[in-house]
């Protein structure tokens, strides 16, 4: 007796046993399930180790700038010359500062402490406060507003130039969340909620809710999922049991899954809200492939108990397989590099293998105790026809139509992966109306520059105040402003500018740097004030140039860093200093496109290797996995012409979904290739066998596609870009996949014959005659 044989045996005897542990084990499941946690960090979707994030976080622990908040105070009518304007912006100033985690420094406004206005008086420079009283008179006003015009670098900065709107600028030390930075800055404002202003939030903080809104929509897609796969259950197997067991295995491995993430620490985030959905599709999925392997056991026995083990004994190989299969490509995304998508691949994991091991211990005891189905859905419909098609299709000239069609469908989609188009704004995973996008938009209609790329000058203490550091700073301002993307930049070279012109009013022209060492020394030392905070640090080591971008589109943002570095590599920083390019949202932004994108590329790679390797060895022979990997690479390249033909972005959302796709799609190969050299070893007929299988197998594999298409379509009616992105690509490569596996799969090995399917005496028939056989 086989081994497998007799493990179903085991089962069956003790059923009750095993369905107790089980239960058991899923009660305790939910101890794991109370210590999930919800993180949405924008660190955690950043790729550790690239070389943009590690000087973006190196600046953002000196200088801060992660938990940075932008509110615009926008008049109603007029602009914001006007005194009950100027006191509120007054007033959210100093209430910020009161704020806990703020970092003081970097609180920027009319009336902030850090914003200094230098004067000469009698030889001696004073630095104060630009707006330390609330003007009253028109004349007052009027000489703030040329205060504040007079210097480059706050002009546009703290009003915009159409003089429509205040800004006030904050930042959090890196203790504080997302979330409560969002809250405190938000509750600034309520107390001015009655005023004829309105008030615009932007800053990274934003984008951290937005994500959690996103996460409330797939929470709530959730049971509509449910709902449609039951409802499949219950239309194609024609029997409430027929849904139930299914849909059991989908909620136990679900629990499962998320119970294993409690225990491992693995978070809720932006990325593995939807692992519920994914885990409910795939898991019913699997289970519905048993079970139609089960009814048809029970149809040829009519025996309850010896048809639960013939079904174990015929799909228990093909089931670890494909789940393994799966398990492990989703798996190997905790090699990838970025926090949240490793624990999504975990997650996906923990929730397959899952599936499968509840499959292969507690369906089958559950069936066992449940009485057999008084009816077995008939083979006709639609879906029979369909299958029909494709066997004609498939043994007709030994599949040469299928053959002209998969190379036409193919070439068209070559012709479409040409014209893709990478990258794209971050804004477009916002949803329109939102209020993340909208408050940002309402912004950028006044203040474009809200991206900012940041480059780090490092030397040694006190390198910082010298003359040939501070040029080689303008130098790069100048350089980065003659790109048409810069909307402006800063930094501490603009302050010496600004003193120097403070103190050299005569000269022709005062707003430049000094000539001398000593001069810049004298300067410094009498206009030193907070302001020089935001940009150097206190032992005078390091400084910042700060870019402020009109986009984050990481196809812009990219030739300009790549310049910047050509200017470096042209323009080498003084002796003992190091310029690091770049921090900022901007090329942070563009690390995560070209480390996801580029990196789920690789992955596929690896998943399709894995698939190989895995198929191959269950199949018993290294051309088994060139077959199970041929559908998913036609479904690859077909999704990459789609998103070419349609103008979608090759981006971190739209990678990341083909990567999963190939992943999931290798189960319709392996099962339809398992079963199709079962019948032709029962058979010994190749039309009975391709028939055979198609009609069997086929069937499953085409309700296992149209059940995880159908449960991630649930998510394509989502106003966020990625979860249309879930909702659209993720059914459309199942329905690729599938096909691709029932047609050019089969084709393929009718026309080369391999000897795991076929046997090793196994000789390909004549052509001609094979075809007068077939057709006729």
């Amino acid at each position: 007796m086989p081994p497998l044989e007799r493990y179903a045996r085991f089962l069956i005897r003790r059923a009750p046993v095993v369905v107790l542990v089980v239960l058991l084990v899923t009660a305790g499941m939910f101890a794991g399930i109370r210590r999930l946690r919800a993180e949405f960090s924008i660190d955690a979707s950043l790729p550790q180790g690239h070389p943009f994030v590690e000087i973006d976080r190196q600046i953002r622990t000196e200088f801060g700038g992660r938990n940075t908040m932008i509110v615009a105070v926008v008049p109603r009518e007029g602009d914001v010359w006007r005194p009950e304007v100027l006191e509120v912006v007054q007033r959210l100033t100093f209430d910020a500062l009161e704020l806990e985690d703020v970092m003081a420094q970097n609180v920027v406004s009319l009336a902030a402490p850090s914003v200094r206005y230098p004067e000469d008086r009698g030889g001696t420079i004073s630095v104060g406060y630009l707006m330390k009283e609330v003007p009253r008179t028109p004349e007052d006003i009027a000489a703030l507003r040329a205060r504040l015009q007079s210097d480059p670098q706050l002009d546009g900065m703290l009003v915009t130039r159409d003089q429509r709107a205040a800004l006030v600028l904050l930042d959090f030390w890196p203790s504080a969340s997302a979330e409560d930075v969002f809250g405190r800055t938000t509750r600034l404002v309520e107390p001015y909620r009655d005023r004829p202003l309105d008030f615009y939030f932007a800053g990274e903080p934003v984008l951290a809710m937005s994500d959690k809104e996103q996460s409330r929509a797939v929470a709530v897609r959730i049971p509509f999922t449910f709902l449609v796969i039951a409802l499949m259950l219950l239309l194609s197997f024609r029997s409430l049991q027929g849904m139930f067991v299914p849909m059991l295995t989908a909620t136990l491995s679900t629990v499962w899954g998320l119970g294993l993430m409690g225990f491992t620490g693995v978070v809720i985030d932006g990325w593995n809200v939807a692992v519920p959905i994914l885990l409910i599709a795939v898991a019913a999925a699997h289970s519905a492939q048993m079970l139609k392997r089960y009814g048809e056991e029970v149809a040829r026995s009519h025996d309850n108990r010896d048809a639960v083990i013939r079904s174990t004994v015929a799909m228990g190989p093909v089931m670890v397989a494909a789940g393994l299969t799966a398990a492990l490509g989703f798996a190997s995304l905790a090699l990838f590099g970025v926090r949240s998508i490793g624990n999504f691949g975990l997650s996906c994991s923990y929730g397959i293998a899952s599936a499968v091991l509840l499959e292969m211990t507690f369906i089958p005891a559950l069936r066992a105790l449940l009485p057999a189905p008084r009816r077995v859905p008939g083979e006709g419909g639609p879906t029979h026809a369909f299958l029909s098609f494709l066997a004609r299709s498939i043994l007709g000239r030994r599949g040469r139509g299928v053959v002209v069609a998969a190379a036409l469908v193919l070439a068209l989609a070559v012709a479409g992966a040409l014209r893709i188009r990478t990258y794209g704004s971050a804004r477009d995973y916002m949803p329109r109306g939102g209020v993340a996008r909208t408050h940002l938009e309402a912004i950028e209609q006044h203040f474009p520059g809200t991206v900012t790329m940041t480059v780090l000058y490092v030397g040694p203490p006190g390198s910082v105040r010298t003359l040939e550091v501070v040029r080689h700073e303008a130098a790069l301002q100048e350089a980065l402003a003659r790109d048409p993307l810069v909307e402006r930049t800063a930094s501490l070279a603009d302050l010496v500018k600004t003193l120097h012109r403070t103190f050299n009013p005569e000269d022709p022209q005062p707003y430049r740097l000094p000539d001398t060492q000593e001069l810049l020394a004298q300067l410094m030392f009498l206009g030193d004030s907070p302001a020089f905070e935001r940009f150097t640090d206190r032992a005078l080591s390091k400084s910042l140039v700060v870019a402020y971008l009109r986009s984050d589109d990481s196809a812009r943002v990219g030739p300009l860093v790549r310049r910047a570095q050509a200017w470096l590599r042209d323009h080498p920083a003084p002796a003992g200093t190091t310029v690091l390019v770049a921090g900022g949202v901007g090329p942070t932004i563009l690390a995560v496109n070209e480390h996801t994108t580029y990196g789920k590329i690789l992955n596929m790679l690896a998943v399709l290797a894995a698939i190989y390797v895995v198929s191959s060895l269950v199949l018993g022979s290294p051309l088994a996995g060139l077959y199970v990997v041929t559908p998913i690479a036609a479904a690859v390249v077909f999704l990459f012409g789609f998103i070419g033909w349609t103008g979608i972005r090759l981006d971190m959302g739209s990678a990341s979904v083909i990567a999963m796709a190939t992943g999931i799609g290798a189960d319709y190969a392996i099962y339809f290739l398992y079963r199709l050299r079962e019948e032709r070893a029962r058979l010994g007929n190749d039309e009975a066998a391709f028939r055979e299988a198609l009609h069997t197998s086929g069937r499953a594999v085409l309700f296992v596609a149209a059940s995880i298409g159908a449960g991630f379509g649930v998510m394509a009616f989502s106003p966020y870009l990625g979860l249309w992105l879930f909702g659209t690509l993720m059914p459309l490569a199942m329905a690729v996949s599938c096909v691709a596996a029932l047609s050019i799969m089969p084709v393929m090995v009718l026309r080369m014959r391999p000897a795991f399917v076929f046997g090793r005496a196994a000789r390909p028939e004549p052509g001609a005659a094979a075809a007068r056989r077939v057709a006729g």
